[in-house]
């Protein structure tokens, strides 16, 4: 009888631990989704409701903002403008900027290179500069010179956040075919160096490959799904 007694009391301090610990079960960690807008022409292809399944957007290097793009994006913050500082679109002014809701602006040049905080008044808005990070990362593992839109993808899978993202707009770079999604008259205007040196043709189809390999950044893309199996990657 004691020995049953015992065996209870035993059996009873257990179901009372559990049922205590059960009350402290670590909290789920939300994952969240993003949108990060490129340039190229398959951004024709998005369509608001593609937008309005994910958490966040993000834009790379001042899209142009014509009446497709800002319906695209209406109603929604951007998270991130990962943007060459250097080369900076002057449409992009501080009234803009309050108009997109954008919470950060990530320099994708080097640290020096940052001539866009001066044109704006509001400098909170710069967090980062990225391309120190991650230049030796992409030359030793891809022998790449990556676009601003690639050093904000991998940024984008270091911060954790995200276990979806969506590419719009990641063409890379086919020769013969349109460069970006809207007009070539509508383009920055210190990017015009382009179609002067023929990389860009007057017609604004992509004609001349630059540092930004097409096809090492194909290598870098495709190694995505296997070494970030639980983020869901994929391209318009």
């Amino acid at each position: 009888m004691v020995e049953g007694g015992v065996n209870f009391i035993k059996r009873m301090k257990y179901y009372n631990i559990k049922l205590f610990l059960s009350h402290f079960k670590c909290p789920k960690v939300y994952m969240k989704s993003i949108v990060l807008f490129g340039k190229g022409p398959s951004v024709s292809k998005c369509t608001k409701e593609m937008i309005e399944k994910h958490d966040d957007v993000a834009i790379v290097n001042y899209p142009v903002l014509n009446d497709f793009f800002v319906n695209l994006i209406s109603g929604k913050k951007i998270k991130y403008h990962f943007a060459n500082c250097g080369t900076f679109d002057e449409k992009y002014t501080d009234k803009i900027n309050d108009m997109l809701n954008l919470e950060t602006i990530i320099n994708t040049n080097f640290y020096k290179s940052n001539n866009y905080i001066l044109y704006l008044k509001n400098k909170y808005l710069f967090k980062y500069s990225i391309r120190e990070k991650y230049e030796t990362y992409f030359k030793n593992n891809f022998d790449l010179d990556p676009n601003s839109g690639i050093l904000a993808l991998q940024f984008l899978i270091d911060t954790s956040e995200y276990d979806n993202i969506l590419l719009v707009g990641f063409d890379n770079y086919k020769i013969g075919e349109q460069t970006y999604y809207y007009s070539i008259e509508t383009i920055n205007k210190k990017l015009k160096y382009l179609i002067e040196k023929n990389i860009i043709t007057k017609e604004g189809n992509f004609n001349i490959v630059s540092g930004h390999s097409p096809e090492k950044t194909e290598v870098y893309l495709s190694s995505l799904k296997n070494k970030y199996p639980n983020i869901k990657i994929e391209r318009t």
